[in-house]
């Protein structure tokens, strides 16, 4: 089932090629040049005009950029794009338009706009090609492409097409490009910065569709000026009477297209009609009642014509054609439509003057008649075209079967082609034409999981709800409840524990063996929000039902209970329960498995285990980057800038939380900006005592975390207090969080807490909590671990004794090379002890290695302390820590600058970071003099 090809050219009027040259010796893209009416709306629009030309001006010299050109129908957007267009004198001109009948087939709008440049997909890497190829429908591929894949291949063919000539990429009525499309287009276009291409995506507001762009400048386009306005009804000035010009000038609101239509009304009875029905709405729709008004009075075979071409909006002159004749219609009815410049047969199709007239030409029929022309339309197809179906479910009006299956089969083409929202849409509708209540809850069920795939968690959500409400199939209601679960376990949501019993409870009632997974994920969200009455409520269900699948979501319970001081479980047997879980644990389902392989990395952190943390959170990034995973992908980023926190690369941490927090912006994963600022951000800011960085970062997650979430600011927050030596407060706001519900919060940051009991005299108080990480600390086999237990007694014991405890903690640090900083803080005590007992020479040694150590990371507060000890202990020496040239550089940077130095080329880089290797080079460019080298062979000699 295969739509028929369709060319990139969009609907245009009077064509002229302008010199707009794909290529060698491909055909040209041609552009439309402006007629009468188009220049007549560019009055009192100039610094709009600016505003384009300054993003060509951009592209020209390799700053592009893109720009969502916004307004109500009829307001000139098109026509401003247009006029710039014979300024493109050089530029490659793509341009297409977002078809409304197409909204819903899955990249239709990257089939047209591409068309150009299918020839070039060759040159794309392996992956990339493959994913446009599959999204396109030019060949099968391995799977569903993913969509980062399909993004980047599109940004690599705009970028190759830039290679020799800039490229101006128009995309009129964008509201109704296709999501998947969009998706693409919209990641493309954040990404032009460093590229020879300018982007216009022109967008009408109200009687259409949503377009969000974040990220992405917009200019609005507002009403015109008085002086502006009488300009253009000048034009029709032969057509207004003097009597009625103040009437058109107020209806027409400083809307360029009302200013002209109107005056074509049949005068002062039309305009009473159109001011009289439409006194409480908006210039379009007086517009659009100007339209209605004028097609009504056409002959009836031309209206119907007109019907059928409004439904068809490819138009496809042979397919309607064949259609308005079962109506009683023909071609040569449309010639009283073209005398009254409503419709226009061009280039071998039927096009509408302006979109409102295609609105009205559909709407102003009976419904009946609408009906009547989709069924035309299906015979038309017939039942080798994927348009067929689309028509046939247009002219259903009751519960059909096989309009159902015909939608189902739409959807499967769609799922082949990686189509998501395609899918979706297919598969919902599909469903509301199933007679069988269970089959529709089947169908529905489907549905809500390929929103899921397509991150459109609401529809998800309410389309689960619809299936749930038809069916008392338990494997079906299992699943639903699964997807629901997923969506607000990841939201952050308390509620997702109620929804994993519940999936586990219908799975339970035919004795499955999937019980485990929802358990499992029960007791990680009851976990993560602090509830152990319900981890422990998981575990006596997993009891209950038995099996060996249900032993991962006992495990994970004993884990829960024991890293967050429960009695029932100690934290050595937590670290063990953990561990058996690296092995042992499968997810259910395959959409959900590199989420899930996450999770087992952030598993390995818990339990102490730094580089195998480290190791994992590596291959996951790869595998999620190769695969254009994004959600997982983000995650996984995160779980490696806390392994690189602990490894004191703190530039490196910020590079992978930025890019983190950049792709959770573009998926709008409000939990992920949040825990890219708490987790990684704030923690360097407080080591860096940069108090008023910390105010933002935590006012920032705060504003971007979903509605109710917990923000775990205070373990930094107390490490700031104790940098900038607010002991007392440091140790009020630690201790608060020991004692609260969820202490594994504070877990690794009790060494920081023990040193502000230690400095504020209260130790006593913190005997309890010191010996819960004692234990895990010894649990987890780990020197560096160890060395933080022997730092914490030195400070617990008194007189000579806490030397050689502080000798020991320094010895094990020195074993590995994990957290330069708390050895930096070991050496600091070490060092405060030793002038104390009056040990000077010894005492400066260790003061100088944390002064160094400190300096190098950028720890300012803790450089001063260690200084002042030194200065104390009578060594006034300037130490000068050798700098850290990774700091020099911007967090992209670095991520470049890392993979070429391991030789991977601007391509293999871009591929990894999703972006162009034109802006690979731009950033290596950038990078090279910061660092004092001139090519790749003196950058992988860099010790960075």
């Amino acid at each position: 089932m295969n739509p028929a090809a369709r060319p990139a050219t969009g609907a245009m009027t009077e064509m002229e090629p302008v010199d707009c040259q794909v290529g060698d010796g491909s055909a040209p893209t041609y552009c439309e040049a402006p007629s009468h009416s188009a220049r007549a709306v560019l009055y009192g629009r100039d610094e709009e005009l600016d505003a384009i030309q300054a993003l060509l001006d951009g592209a020209r010299l390799g700053h592009g950029g893109a720009l969502v050109v916004r307004g109500e129908p009829g307001i000139g957007k098109s026509a401003i794009v247009d006029a710039v267009i014979p300024r493109a004198e050089g530029f490659t001109v793509l341009r297409t338009l977002g078809v409304e009948a197409e909204h819903t087939w899955s990249y239709a709008g990257l089939q047209m706009l591409l068309h150009p440049l299918l020839d070039r997909i060759g040159k794309l890497p392996a992956a990339q090609a493959e994913a446009l190829r599959t999204a396109l429908g030019m060949g099968e591929g391995t799977g569903r492409p993913q969509r980062l894949q399909v993004g980047l291949a599109v940004l690599n063919l705009l970028v190759d097409a830039s290679a020799h000539r800039p490229v101006y990429v128009v995309i009129d009525d964008a509201h109704w490009l296709d999501r998947d499309s969009t998706d693409a287009l919209l990641f493309a276009a954040r990404r032009l910065a460093t590229e020879s291409i300018g982007m216009v995506l022109v967008v009408r507001d109200g009687f259409a569709p949503g377009f969000p762009a974040p990220g992405i400048p917009e200019l609005t386009l507002g009403p015109l000026g008085i002086e502006a306005s009488q300009a253009i009804l000048d034009i029709r000035s032969e057509s207004v009477p003097f009597t009625s010009r103040d009437w058109i000038l107020r209806l027409a609101e400083g809307n360029p297209l009302a200013l002209l239509e109107l005056p074509v009304a049949d005068h002062e009875d039309t305009l009473r009609t159109i001011d009289a029905s439409n006194s409480r709405y908006s210039t379009t729709s007086r517009i659009r009642q100007a339209f209605t008004e004028r097609i009504i009075a056409l002959p009836e075979a031309t209206r119907t014509l007109l019907l059928v071409a409004a439904a068809e909006e490819t138009g496809e002159t042979a397919v309607i054609a064949e259609a308005a004749e079962k109506l009683g219609a023909n071609l040569s009815d449309l010639e009283p439509a073209e005398i009254d410049d409503l419709a226009r047969y061009h280039q071998g199709r039927i096009e509408f003057v302006h979109p409102l007239i295609r609105s009205a030409a559909y709407h102003s029929s009976p419904r009946a008649r609408r009906v009547d022309a989709h069924r035309a339309l299906s015979e038309a197809f017939g039942a080798g075209d994927i348009r067929h179906a689309r028509h046939l479910a247009a002219a259903t009006t009751g519960l059909d079967e096989k309009a159902a299956a015909a939608l189902e089969a739409i959807a499967s083409y769609e799922a082949e082609r990686g189509g998501c929202v395609a899918e979706m849409v297919a598969l919902e509708r599909a469903a509301s034409f199933t007679p069988d209540p269970c089959e529709r809850a089947r169908r529905l069920v489907e549905a809500s999981h390929t929103a899921y795939a397509a991150g459109l968690v609401d529809k998800a959500i309410e389309l689960a709800e619809k299936a749930e409400r038809l069916t008392d199939n338990h494997v079906l209601l299992a699943r639903t409840a699964l997807i629901r679960a997923t969506i607000l376990s990841w939201a952050g949501d308390a509620g997702a524990f109620d929804v994993w019993m519940e999936s586990a409870e219908h799975y339970a009632v035919n004795g499955h063996e999937n019980t485990g997974y929802p358990l499992l994920r029960g007791v990680w969200n009851a976990w993560e929000t602090g509830d152990f009455g319900k981890v422990e409520y998981a575990n006596e269900l997993a009891t209950r039902f038995g099996g060996s699948n249900n032993t991962w979501a006992k495990r994970l319970a004993r884990a829960a209970a024991g890293l967050n001081g429960r009695s029932w479980v100690n934290a050595g047997e937590a670290v063990d329960a953990l561990r058996s879980l690296y092995d042992y644990y499968q997810p259910l389902h395959e959409d959900f498995r590199r989420f899930d392989q996450v999770l087992a990395a952030r598993w390995r952190l818990l339990a102490g285990d730094v580089p195998a943390a480290h190791l994992a959170a590596i291959e996951k990034v790869r595998d999620c980057r190769e695969t254009g995973a994004t959600s997982p992908l983000v995650q996984a980023l995160l779980v490696q800038a806390q392994t690189l926190l602990h490894y004191g690369r703190y530039a490196d941490a910020q590079a992978a939380a930025t890019s983190a927090i950049e792709l959770a912006a573009e998926t709008n994963d409000r939990r992920a900006l949040m825990q890219g600022r708490i987790w990684v951000l704030l923690p360097i800011a407080a080591i860096r005592g940069e108090e008023r960085r910390c105010r933002e970062l935590v006012a920032a997650a705060i504003e971007d975390a979903p509605e109710d979430s917990v923000i775990p600011a205070d373990t930094s927050l107390g490490l700031l207090d104790l940098a900038m030596g607010r002991h007392q407060a440091a140790y009020d706001r630690m201790r608060r969080i020991a004692e609260g519900t969820s202490p594994m919060e504070i877990l690794t940051q009790v060494p920081t807490l023990v040193e502000a009991a230690f400095r504020c005299g209260r130790l006593a108080d913190v005997k309890e909590v010191f010996g819960w990480f004692a234990d895990w600390a010894d649990a987890t086999g780990r020197s560096y671990w160890e060395a933080l237990v022997e730092r914490c007694r030195g400070m617990m014991e008194p007189g000579s004794e806490a030397g050689a405890h502080y000798a020991r903690a320094v010895e094990l640090h020195r074993a590995d090379d994990i957290d330069p900083f708390e050895r930096a803080r070991t050496e600091l005590v070490y060092g405060e002890w030793l002038r104390r007992e009056r040990r000077i020479n010894e005492a400066r040694a260790h003061l100088r290695e944390a002064t160094e150590v400190f300096e190098r990371l950028g720890a300012d507060p803790w450089t001063e302390r260690a200084q002042g000890e030194l200065r104390a202990a009578g060594d006034s020496t300037t130490i000068e820590a050798k700098p850290d040239l990774a700091e020099k550089l911007t967090p992209q940077e670095l991520q470049v600058v890392r993979l070429a130095g391991d030789g991977l080329t601007n391509r293999q880089i871009g591929e990894q970071l999703f972006v162009s290797p034109r802006t690979v080079g731009y950033h290596l460019y950038n990078a090279y003099p910061k660092l004092g080298v001139s090519s790749r062979t003196e950058l992988a000699k860099l010790d960075l």
